[in-house]
């Protein structure tokens, strides 16, 4: 449902009529394998749908690059050497990802055993292991940024369902059905074989993750809901634990705190710390159930570590990243990547992006939220392909979307009056050079098109829409881009003069391309390049203001025609583990900012008037603190730091909290829109969750 509520501001900014979007149903996409690259904090992690998403976590996390999955595909593995990621499918394939500008496939291997189910990386980033269904252990050399064949381990039976290499490299364990092996990896011959036991001498236990400790202590996770530790050299059982009635699917280790978490079919993780006690005189460890962390509410498939942060997913498709010490529990709900809604203005419409297919949704009229909601327009991707990007025109006639095979450009004639009687026609006589692309952008006027192309080369394609009755899309510029964004562009933006097209990539450059007497783009300036890629950004309406966000909260306006930071400063938000991810001048006030971070919708103000303001408002604290002391000692008041000359102080102050939050866009001066994921979309469509019967109860 859409509901329009008064959102209240302060005198200055006056009240705004806010459109909250509660229709965009998303499905739940299950996390199925993740891995954590520590060369550059990264994140890689698999959704039941093939996608692979990249998370940047050196600081708030937020989603980098996406590479598309498609029908039929099934990740199973991940793994990092380096800044390299491999990944294995049930088609029996070791792909290695070229995460260039576009991300795309490097190198496939075929793999011998069939489906490869399990994939690990030593820890000197000189081996890798596959294992198959067919039982299997294929092994690899990367050496030189190549991926050699090494040899095969003797065959074993049944699938090898996960792997895992020792600290030295040369060992290398594995779980199966009924047991755990290790395998000297020098001469492929198996040295131990610790069988698991059942608890059903008619069901076969199956081990699910194996992890290996620095010491050569091996720790198992199966399907009896046990833990079971291993001595490494000897292949002797040390220690079990009955952790769950039902199966443990995920292990994951902290090196630094010598601990173990353990997820599966019940959706709580399970820390074990290895401590001395007292019963152990000798200076043997054991393992002890510290304390549990809950936030998922479906199986848990896979989990990460890194220093004090852990990134678990599962079946809910949430990515959780829980830290300790102290305790924060930061929950990514699996949405789209961004843009995935966009605001038609001159229609009040709105274009929601899903997997495969889109939506044209209508918005309410002022003060008339009963009248909106209405969904008006579906268009499915050609064979259900994965939807990379979409775009539709301010004044409604236009939609555009690309898949990474097939590009459409579609004429939509809405009937505002009788929306039934509205026509989509697909355009035709389209020019060769719009093609397949990972970004597209309108121009505010609805004359202009650009194409951000798929081939790497950073060429971003400009079209222009004839006036007159035939209202043909003609290629007018092949902008040269790459030369000054040397990754993937992932933030654009258009200005409402339509002269100015802004530019963004993961690499931290910022380029603002400006529109000639003669109708062709031209780089106009690079903006300072600051240490982090930046997450959010929005051109000011009626300006030449950019405001950027960083992944470190590092907040600026910058004047590009002026080349001079209007406002610098670091924002203090209550939501600090997530991204600013979105922003929208207030076109009420020439100084306020409203921020997308996580789950809350924001208010900034700055200005002269605010600095003022506030510096008396620190002058008058820091004379209450001193006062008392009267001992003669002085220190240097803590201001914000920002560019020479700038603007550093600011108000902010939560407008309210909005649970899956897609998107925040001005409509018009006095409504905003934000757009919400529905959230029994994302749960109704899940299997039943786990339930353990509580004492005493029904």
């Amino acid at each position: 449902m859409k509901t329009a509520n008064k959102m209240v501001a302060d005198k200055a900014d006056g009240a705004c009529q806010l459109h909250n979007v509660q229709f965009y149903n998303l499905l739940p996409r299950a996390i199925v394998c993740s891995a954590f690259g520590q060369l550059q904090k990264k994140l890689a992690q698999a959704r039941d749908d093939g996608t692979i998403e990249i998370w940047n976590m050196a600081n708030a996390p937020f989603l980098e690059k996406t590479i598309p999955g498609g029908e039929g595909i099934s990740i199973e593995g991940l793994a990092w050497a380096g800044s390299r990621l491999f990944s294995v499918s049930l088609a029996g394939t070791l792909i290695e990802w070229d995460l260039g500008k576009i991300p795309s496939v490097k190198q496939s291997i075929l793999v011998t055993g069939n489906a490869a189910w399990c994939i690990d990386v030593s820890k000197d980033e000189r081996l890798l292991a596959v294992g198959t269904e067919g039982g299997y252990i294929n092994v690899y050399r990367l050496d030189n940024d190549e991926v050699a064949y090494e040899r095969i381990l003797d065959k074993q039976e049944g699938r090898i369902v996960c792997c895992c290499f020792d600290w030295t490299g040369n060992f290398l364990v594995t779980g199966s059905a009924d047991a755990v092996r290790v395998w000297d990896v020098r001469n492929g011959h198996a040295v131990h074989k610790m069988t698991t036991g059942r608890s059903n001498r008619n069901q076969e236990t199956t081990v699910w993750a194996v992890q290996v400790m620095q010491d050569f202590t091996i720790v198992s996770a199966d399907s009896r809901g046990k833990l079971v530790i291993y001595d490494g050299h000897m292949g002797t059982v040390l220690e079990q634990h009955v952790v769950s009635s039902a199966d443990l699917l995920c292990l994951a280790q902290d090196v630094e705190r010598n601990c173990i978490f353990v997820g599966g079919v019940e959706p709580t993780i399970r820390v074990f710390e290895r401590i001395k006690t007292r019963h152990h005189h000798n200076g043997d460890k054991q393992f002890v159930r510290a304390y549990t962390r809950r936030g998922h509410t479906h199986d848990i498939k896979t989990m990460v570590a890194s220093g004090r942060y852990l990134f678990s997913g599962g079946l809910d498709g949430s990515l959780l990243v829980t830290a300790s010490r102290p305790v924060t529990v930061d929950v990514h709900f699996p949405l789209l990547p961004s843009p995935s809604s966009r605001v038609v203005r001159d229609c009040r419409l709105i274009l929601l992006k899903y997997v495969n297919y889109l939506e044209v949704w209508t918005l309410a009229p002022p003060n008339k939220p009963a009248q909106g909601g209405t969904k008006v327009l579906q268009i499915r991707s050609k064979n259900d392909e994965h939807i990379v990007c979409a775009a539709m025109s301010s004044n409604g006639r236009w939609i555009v979307y690309s898949t990474e095979h097939t590009v459409r450009l579609l004429r939509y004639d809405y009937n505002r009056e009788e929306p039934v009687q509205s026509r989509l026609l697909r355009v035709t006589n389209t020019p060769e050079q719009l093609a397949v692309c990972y970004r597209t952008d309108f121009t505010p006027d609805s004359t202009g098109l650009f194409l951000f192309d798929r081939t790497g080369e950073g060429t971003i394609n400009f079209f222009s829409c004839t006036a007159g009755d035939s209202e043909e899309w003609d290629h007018k510029q092949s902008i040269d881009a790459g030369r000054w964004l040397s990754e993937m562009v992932h933030l654009s933006a258009v200005s409402s003069c339509n002269r100015y097209l802004v530019c963004a990539d993961v690499a931290s450059s910022i380029v603002v391309f400006e529109r000639t007497a003669e109708s062709k783009w031209k780089r106009s300036i690079s903006l300072p390049r600051y240490k982090l890629p930046p997450t959010a950004f929005a051109i000011q309406p009626g300006q030449t203001r950019l405001a950027v966000a960083f992944s470190d909260h590092k907040l600026f306006v910058y004047d590009f025609d002026q080349f001079t930071f209007v406002f610098s400063t670091y924002v203090k938000l209550s939501a600090a583990d997530h991204s600013i991810g979105g922003i929208a001048f207030d076109p009420r006030h020439e100084s306020a900012l409203v921020l997308q971070n996580g789950p809350k919708i924001l208010s900034l103000r700055y200005g002269p008037e605010i600095e003022e303001e506030m510096l008396q408002h620190e002058e008058r604290s820091w004379n209450k603190r001193q006062r008392p002391l009267m001992n003669g000692s002085t220190h240097g008041n803590g201001g914000g730091g920002g560019g020479e000359g700038s603007l550093t102080k600011y108000k902010l102050r939560t407008v309210r909290d909005a649970p899956r939050l897609v998107a925040i866009e001005w409509l018009v001066e006095n409504e905003l829109v934000a757009t919400q994921a529905n959230a029994l979309s994302m749960v109704e469509h899940l299997p039943a969750a786990f339930r353990k019967k509580a004492y005493g109860k029904r």
